[in-house]
């Protein structure tokens, strides 16, 4: 249930000086002179909001979703500078991670008993090498912010072998009920993801692969808000790290929350790279098929600098083809 009219309003409440320390400087090198770069963006109102009462409202939250694009780095410090002050605010969260899935979760269990101050070794602890997300040093700050502070890190997705079965038609039915995937989606909900799929995928998929693509998305979603169910039983509240598709509020997390945990004062932030074309917010729904940018706020960076991302799609889907 999107309830930000509701907790912003209490947010007002709250005791409110200056936050002390600015954002932390940023490290990518691309458009850092673009006029969005730096600037917070409420897609509701229309209007750019300064960082202090970006902070304040997501400190009134039950849940605070922090959607990222994975290999920039700025987005990995700007989520554990938030997560800092959370907690400087009275807030013990639980923080759920996307990039942990359930085949780690013993492993992260153990480390955290034995270890459980140690961020630095955690990567290790779970393999994380083996995943295929970016380096551990770019979600390090994050984990330091959350056991430097006693709180719990949970697991929020799906391992491989889960996102096989739903690959292969084999996921286990009172599962896919309980993540309300045995529920179709409405047609115009449907076609939409399937294109943001194939869009992301730089239209290389073939159409016949996009219906099971979409499970696994609608999967995903629904495992990571019942990652904050568990982390608001245990703490009264929680923080998702998560790529930012998963943070809209239309069919992301936040939507699989109004079911499961209506009430749960939900507030999603979006950190957006900015595009040299693109210099005023509005510009950047298009990137969404939405009238407005699907958040509750939204965070322009600077671009990181990357290899060409459909190439190196392309090249990967050219070693599958020949069976590499």
């Amino acid at each position: 249930m999107h309830l930000r009219s509701l907790f912003v309003a209490l947010s007002l409440l709250l005791s409110a000086p200056a936050l002390a320390g600015s954002p932390p400087a940023f490290i990518s090198t691309l458009e850092t002179g673009h006029p969005l770069a730096g600037k917070v963006w409420d897609p509701q109102t229309k209007a750019f909001v300064a960082i202090d009462e970006l902070v304040r409202t997501a400190a009134a939250a039950d849940v605070v979703i922090l959607g990222e694009t994975h290999d920039n780095p700025d987005h990995h410090t700007l989520q554990a500078w938030i997560l800092r002050h959370l907690i400087a605010a009275g807030r013990k969260p639980a923080v759920a991670f996307e990039m942990l899935d359930s085949s780690q979760r013993e492993a992260l269990a153990r480390h955290l008993k034995d270890r459980p101050g140690d961020d630095a070794g955690l990567g290790a602890a779970v393999e994380w090498e083996k995943t295929g997300w970016p380096d551990w040093a770019l979600y390090r700050p994050i984990a330091d912010a959350a056991l430097s502070a006693g709180l719990p890190i949970l697991t929020a997705n799906l391992s491989k072998d889960e996102t096989r079965q739903l690959t292969k038609n084999t996921f286990p039915a009172a599962t896919a009920h309980h993540l309300g995937l045995d529920k179709p989606l409405p047609p115009a909900v449907q076609q939409g993801m399937e294109r943001e799929i194939k869009s992301s995928h730089c239209d290389m998929l073939p159409d016949k692969s996009l219906p099971a693509m979409v499970q696994i998305q609608r999967a995903r979603d629904s495992v990571m808000a019942h990652a904050i169910v568990e982390g608001i039983a245990a703490r009264k509240s929680a923080v998702l790290i998560a790529g930012a598709g998963h943070a809209r509020f239309d069919r992301g997390v936040p939507a699989h929350l109004a079911t499961i945990a209506a009430g749960h004062q939900v507030f999603s932030i979006a950190f957006i790279e900015v595009q040299s074309d693109k210099n005023l917010p509005a510009m950047y729904a298009d990137l969404y098929e939405t009238e407005q940018l699907p958040f509750d706020m939204v965070w322009f960076t600077p671009r990181s600098q990357r290899e060409d991302q459909c190439e190196a799609f392309r090249r990967h889907m050219e070693k599958k083809k020949l069976g590499q």
